[in-house]
């Protein structure tokens, strides 16, 4: 940045210093020109009183370095020249300062010699008895004068060039002094530049919003840590007990199968628990190691209502799909994952003789599932933290119905994984409803 508004200076200073350069030089021309102009007309009266007196004998033997007389009839036929001879002239009626002081009095005009490089200025006058007084200058072109001046204009250049190095180089220096010396850490306690306050203000507040998230993933970290730990300890320390009274022996046989069978339950818990830990580290990670392809939920969803219909019969549970084909885009394990755990729950969490509704859903370029049941519902309080990894509402019904209290989890994982949204909507006692919208 100091070497961007050191560049931004300097070259504005430059362009600044040529940019003057050209008005002074055009400004002084102008000025110039204008007094010449007033010399030309001062002369002209002394040269006309001059002529009245000594007639044209005077112009003949007239001489100033720069200056030239013309005398020129009413016609435009040219009487007398300090430079040339009268004959050799042509008529000067054409002549826009003759012309202009044959009508008006007086007429001046201004000619450019590409050859010598000059400027040509002259002022007509009409005297008393009807000739006209021509008195002309030359005036050296900008390029000859700034060629005059190209050892003075470079010394001054070179000058100016080193003067605006230096100041740019302190001024880009001095602006970006305040910024460097910004206190991150407490960014309400810095006073610079009053353009920067917004932003000091955004940054302050991301300041407190991460150390409020960073608060927050240590509490989950935390709350993640002791749930894991709880989930994982029961199971072991039923295997640890059963194992052990098999292993002091005298178990019966009846008794060794039933501690095996419950030995293998507790097995079968952990390696599910484990197994959803691995699914939403995977998505959190963006680690899936599974290419996308079209999937059609719709008949997706039927495979998963084969496998859960015989659950759902024992207690006399409904399930109705409702809908037409229809795909999305993506991992077909991890959307087989989602709709899996949304129809579990809603049958885990249903009442006998409940239904549930899966319905499809295609339009306006988005496609959705919805998995709707007749179930006990989640109080509005408990709403926004159902998808929160190991969160149960109510726990004593969770542990009845087993599960690992993972799956919302993985749901809501599986949703940003392709960048869908969830809508939850449910009343205590009459049901929950959760829908998963992909865009195409």
């Amino acid at each position: 940045m100091v070497n961007k508004i050191f560049r931004l200076s300097f070259f504005t200073s430059m362009l600044i210093l040529f940019l003057s350069i050209c008005l002074t030089f055009g400004v002084l021309f102008g000025y110039f020109e204008s007094q010449m102009f007033t010399e030309l007309e001062s002369e002209a009266g002394y040269i006309s009183y001059a002529l009245k007196n000594e007639g044209e004998d005077f112009i003949d033997n007239f001489y100033e370095n720069g200056k030239r007389i013309t005398l020129v009839s009413s016609d435009g036929t040219v009487l007398a020249d300090t430079y040339t001879s009268a004959k050799e002239l042509e008529n000067h009626s054409d002549r826009k300062e003759i012309e202009d002081a044959i009508n008006h009095g007086k007429g001046t005009s201004t000619r450019y010699s590409n050859t010598l490089m000059q400027k040509t200025l002259y002022y007509a006058e009409k005297l008393e008895d009807g000739t006209i007084l021509r008195v002309s200058t030359t005036q050296n072109s900008v390029v000859v004068v700034l060629l005059g001046l190209s050892q003075p204009l470079v010394i001054i250049i070179l000058i100016a060039l080193i003067i605006s190095l230096f100041l740019s180089y302190r001024l880009s220096r001095s602006i970006i002094k305040p910024i460097n010396e910004l206190d991150l850490d407490n960014p309400a306690t810095n006073e610079t530049y009053e353009e920067l306050a917004p932003l000091i203000k955004k940054i302050s507040a991301q300041k407190k919003t991460i150390l409020k998230q960073i608060k927050e993933a240590e509490q989950n970290r935390q709350e993640f840590t002791s749930n894991v730990s709880h989930e994982l300890k029961t199971p072991l320390t039923s295997i640890s007990g059963f194992a052990e009274m098999l292993k002091s022996g005298g178990t019966p046989d009846e008794t060794v199968i039933d501690f095996s069978t419950s030995i293998y339950d507790e097995a079968q818990r952990l390696i599910a628990l484990v197994s959803d830990i691995m699914k939403i580290s995977e998505l959190d990670e963006g680690a899936v190691p599974y290419e996308k392809e079209c999937v059609d939920i719709y008949e997706l969803s039927k495979d998963i209502i084969k496998m859960l219909t015989p659950i759902a019969d024992k207690r006399n549970i409904t399930i109705n799909m409702i809908g037409d084909n229809a795909t999305v885009f993506g991992v077909r394990k991890i959307i087989d994952e989602m709709i899996y755990n949304l129809c579990d729950n809603a049958i885990k969490y249903n009442k006998d003789n409940g239904c549930v509704d899966i319905v499809v859903n295609q339009a306006n370029n988005k496609t959705s599932i919805t998995v709707k049941d007749t179930g006990i519902g989640i109080p509005a309080l408990e709403q926004g933290r159902v998808f929160e990894r190991f969160y149960r509402v109510d726990k004593s019904h969770s542990k009845l119905v087993g599960g690992t209290g993972l799956g919302l989890a993985i749901v809501k994982h599986g949703a940003a994984f392709h960048d869908a949204e969830i809508y939850l909507e449910s009343t205590e006692e009459l049901g929950t409803s959760v829908t998963i919208t992909f865009a195409e």
